[in-house]
């Protein structure tokens, strides 16, 4: 999560920076955990070495993902 997103949240609500930090805090600290849960999950049902592998595909489609990218076309 960027520092650019967390400014757009706090800018979005003036008056409560405050309260706005507080839940970007949250929200970051549930995004670790839940990431955390899903990797152990994913070990104990593929072991390492499938989580390993999985992990080399994804890497793979986000270079993909990446040189097929038309600069320019932005989202819609």
């Amino acid at each position: 999560m960027s520092v650019g997103l967390q400014t757009w949240m706090i800018k979005a609500a003036p008056r409560a920076v405050e309260a706005a930090s507080a839940l970007w805090v949250a929200v970051f600290n549930l995004s670790i955990g839940l990431g955390a849960l899903a990797g152990g999950v994913m070990v104990e049902a593929l072991s390492l070495r499938g989580a390993l592998w999985l992990g080399g595909a994804c890497a793979l489609v986000a270079g993909l993902a990446v040189l097929t990218h038309r600069p320019g076309a932005g989202l819609r």
